[in-house]
């Protein structure tokens, strides 16, 4: 691989561009290697309790900070070049075509990757094999030299099938035409996976009986990575013992020296300065001894948990994080019972693993076939990114919710959809509360409106939910690492007299859709996801946007739209 230098952004390498995707450079295709391999001891290493022991690492590295210091590695690939000109193909490391200069030295062609390549399910990924599939009918007549192929067209229809390869030692020919088809794959051993990483080396093979999937080297399945998201907000005492334990872990020195010098003494005065009540002393000894880990009690819900109980405090004033209840309009208040504008926010993004022609479960924790984005580093870590931003929390009127869920008639409808979705993908069923899917449409209608306001694109906006037993709140944020982050265009909504006009609004423009009455009905047997009255015209966002996925969506739970319905959430609202 010829060495070149360019530049790529730090929330590229956690998203599109981490290690293992295959990345379109100027002059040719490469894959970026593993994070080991990267330059990125001069990162800041970033120690968060909650974040080190929900991954299990030591620390995470903050790739966007001394961005300047640090190296990414990667090789070419896939190796299979094509000339444009003459059609020869090679699996050299040049990039101009050998062919083209040795009959005119000024004739001077760039290669260009091949389309394909083959893929596995647990993450391997391999070059398209070329010779074998031209000869896999027909062996060679000259097999000790080395391949000499050529791919050209033969057809004006622009399908595979117009695609031939063809050995130019034999003359022998193969369509490309069924590459993709199961048959093939299931039929033929040079589909059967070698267990290949490119991104960790040549020879760092695992053993694997999957078959191969032909995909293009561009296609979006062919990377999908695992991104963990952590507001760093303060940490408070509230009834959750992992909270409290975390409390203790970030000042352990001062709790150990009160247990070891006072005992049960010592730590019920500890307790007290870190207004902790002393029904958690048990809990707090268990985990100085040692006989309790964070790590055993760590969960992604407890950690939105702890964020929920920061976010509801009525204010907060630390080094990075803000916020401050503000008032409400008189015709928002039996919807909400707080709206609290945050001025101040980090985000960590930590890209975990990644996987192949599988995407991971947005919603639970189950096992999928990742591949490990760090290798061989004795010390465990993960490279992150961290972001500031600022935003608005919604925590919605608990009694009205739970009078809306006890009356509504439609979401159970959804559920049953999405989790016969998971079913034909194999995946276990959810239990899905209404307030989940009233919580994520609000949000969805809410950043359309905010965008149009804040001077902040769709893209740059954000949302968290926190749905669940004993979370009921929307947080819609930005936190951004490149030209917008904080500039205060989304706390500016968050007054009443500004804030009331864009929730009306945001939710008027849920009753309707330019794809009504299809959309409206809630039809399943119209629609490709598992929504109800929710499509691309209405209510969809970015996926850069959704913690969701653009899922668990009906605009009927905010508002009626149909006669004869009485699910609205916010429909007397509207009334007014």
């Amino acid at each position: 691989m010829n060495q070149q230098n360019e530049t790529i952004r730090p929330s590229q390498l956690i998203y599109q561009s981490g290690p293992g995707a295959i990345v379109e450079l100027l002059y040719q295709s490469v894959i970026v290697k593993s994070a080991d391999q990267w330059q990125t001891r001069r990162a800041p290493q970033e120690k968060d309790v909650r974040i080190t022991s929900f991954l299990g690492v030591d620390h995470v590295r903050i790739l966007n900070e001394n961005p300047d210091k640090q190296k990414i590695k990667a090789v070419e690939f896939p190796k299979w070049k094509i000339c444009p000109k003459c059609h020869n193909m090679t699996n050299y490391d040049n990039t101009n075509c050998y062919y083209c200069a040795r009959k005119n030295e000024d004739d001077i062609q760039e290669l260009y990757a091949s389309r394909f390549v083959l893929a596995c399910e647990n993450g391997h990924l391999s070059d398209f094999p070329y010779e074998e599939w031209v000869h896999r009918n027909k062996p060679c007549t000259e097999q000790s030299k080395d391949p000499r192929l050529m791919l050209k067209t033969r057809g004006s229809s622009g399908s595979l099938s117009d695609l031939h390869v063809i050995c130019l030692h034999c003359k022998h020919s193969e369509s490309l035409g069924s590459i993709m088809k199961p048959e093939e794959r299931e039929n033929h051993s040079l589909f059967d996976c070698h267990g290949e990483r490119p991104w960790i080396s040549n020879t760092a093979k695992q053993k694997c009986n999957c078959k191969m999937k032909t995909t293009l080297r561009g296609a979006s399945n062919v990377y999908s990575p695992s991104v963990m998201s952590f507001l760093q907000v303060p940490l408070t005492a509230s009834s959750s013992e992992f909270e409290v334990l975390y409390l203790v872990e970030k000042d352990k020195e001062n709790f150990s020296k009160a247990y070891l010098g006072m005992g049960e003494a010592g730590l019920e005065m500890a307790c007290n300065f870190k207004n902790i009540p002393s029904s958690f002393i048990p809990a707090i000894k268990q985990y100085l001894d040692g006989s309790i880990t964070l790590a055993e009690s760590s969960t992604y819900e407890s950690i939105k948990k702890q964020e929920w109980n920061t976010l509801i405090q009525e204010e907060i004033n630390e080094e990075r994080f803000s916020s401050k209840k503000v008032d409400i309009a008189p015709t928002l208040v039996p919807y909400f019972d707080g709206i609290f504008r945050v001025d101040s926010v980090p985000e960590v993004q930590v890209l975990k693993e990644f996987t192949r022609l599988d995407y991971i479960d947005r919603f639970t924790d189950e096992e999928a076939k990742t591949q490990p984005v760090v290798i061989t580093s004795d010390l465990k870590w993960l490279p992150a990114v961290r972001n500031y931003g600022e935003g608005i929390f919604f925590q919605f009127n608990l009694e009205k919710l739970l009078q809306w869920e006890q009356t509504e008639q439609i979401t159970s409808a959804i559920v049953r959809a999405y989790n016969t979705q998971r079913e034909e993908f194999k995946k276990s069923p959810l239990d899905i509360l209404p307030r989940q899917i009233l919580l994520h449409t609000f949000s969805h209608a809410l950043l359309q409106e905010l965008a149009a306001h804040c001077g902040y694109t769709m893209t740059s906006l954000k949302e968290r939910i926190y749905a669940n037993d004993d979370m009921y709140g929307v947080f819609i944020y930005t936190a951004s690492g490149d030209s917008e982050g904080s500039l205060g265009g989304l706390t500016n909504l968050a007054q009443s007299e500004k804030l009331l006009p864009i929730i009306i609004r945001a939710l008027e423009k849920m009753s309707y859709c330019s794809s009504d009455p299809i959309c409206s009905d809630g039809e399943f047997e119209y629609h490709t996801s598992a929504n109800g009255a929710a499509c691309h015209a209405c209510t969809f966002v970015s996926e850069t946007s959704c913690e969701w996925g653009n899922l668990l969506l009906d605009r009927r739970t905010l508002i009626n739209i149909n006669p004869n319905e009485k699910d609205g959430y916010f429909d007397q609202l509207l009334e007014m």
